[in-house]
């Protein structure tokens, strides 16, 4: 294993991850910019994806190729995790905390449900492991232009030492300490719903629109909506937290009855399929 510099700065000490061998373990639109922005800043980076296409953009600009998941585990110093929320889960279970050893760093940037997260995390520090979790958001723009909205969980010492490598992926006016493990996540839950309950007057609004006599196309044209719309729907990660921590969203858990079982019908940011609201509704008032 490299060996870990620590300096001490104005600001008191920081880990110098510049010495350390950092690997990244999903390439996707996401990982595939965060890599980049890491080996422009002079970061020693070893990826490793499914896809061998992705592999090869990381080591066309300097960066390294590993064979498997668990090699660049045995291997590093710094892992992070930049896959999707399931396939997160079942790495770190079946790969990360089988093989993980004292001292190493896991930051994890899937969007995992908070009580997975504290789960995976603690388990982790049983270890002797430090874990952050720190979900990200601004799609595969953001990631390409390190300009990504961080949320971060985790101890606090080790959050400061990983601040430099953050900045170089993000926005660093938009890199936000929450608190303690899984607090990344419940960070990225407020403010993503910020944006989507809106949702959920607009859709009343439809509602009231529709019987009242109006036609779909002129609800839709007084509301500024597009027709064709998207409106990607992920409503039961956040209801895991809602139900792990006693308290109740009525508008939230209705919101997830109404699209739970509707056809997949667009794709959010990362391309993956999501059902959308306003689709569903429109199909539903044409039956």
């Amino acid at each position: 294993m490299s060996k870990v510099i620590v300096r001490r700065t104005n600001q008191g000490e920081i880990m110098d991850l510049m010495k350390s061998k950092i690997g990244i373990i999903g390439l996707g639109q996401m990982g595939s910019g965060i890599s980049a922005n890491l080996v422009k800043a002079g970061y020693n980076i070893t990826g490793f994806d499914l896809k061998a296409d992705a592999i090869k953009r990381l080591t066309d600009i300097g960066g390294y190729a590993s064979d498997s998941a668990e090699e660049i585990v045995v291997n590093c110093d710094v892992v992070l995790v930049c896959v999707e929320g399931r396939d997160a889960i079942k790495i770190f279970d079946n790969i990360i905390l089988p093989n993980a050893r004292n001292g190493q760093i896991f930051i994890d940037h899937s969007t995992v449900p908070a009580p997975e997260i504290r789960r995976i995390g603690q388990a982790l520090v049983d270890k002797g492991c430090q874990y952050l979790d720190a979900p990200i958001s601004g799609g595969s723009e953001g990631a390409s232009k390190g300009t990504l909205r961080i949320f971060v969980g985790g101890d606090k010492d080790t959050f400061d030492k990983c601040l430099e490598l953050f900045k170089v992926i993000g926005n660093p006016e938009k890199i936000v300490y929450c608190g303690k493990i899984g607090m990344g996540q419940i960070g990225k839950v407020v403010q993503q719903l910020t944006t989507r309950f809106p949702n959920l007057a607009r859709l009343e609004v439809m509602v009231f629109g529709l019987r009242a006599g109006l036609d779909l196309e002129t609800v839709m044209r007084a509301l500024d909506v597009e027709p064709n719309s998207s409106d990607p729907y992920a409503w039961d990660y956040y209801l895991q937290e809602v139900r792990a921590s006693g308290f109740y969203m009525p508008m939230l858990g209705a919101m997830f009855e109404f699209c739970k079982d509707a056809e997949k019908s667009t794709f959010d940011a990362l391309r993956r399929p999501e059902p959308s609201i306003w689709n569903e509704l429109m199909k539903r008032h044409r039956n």
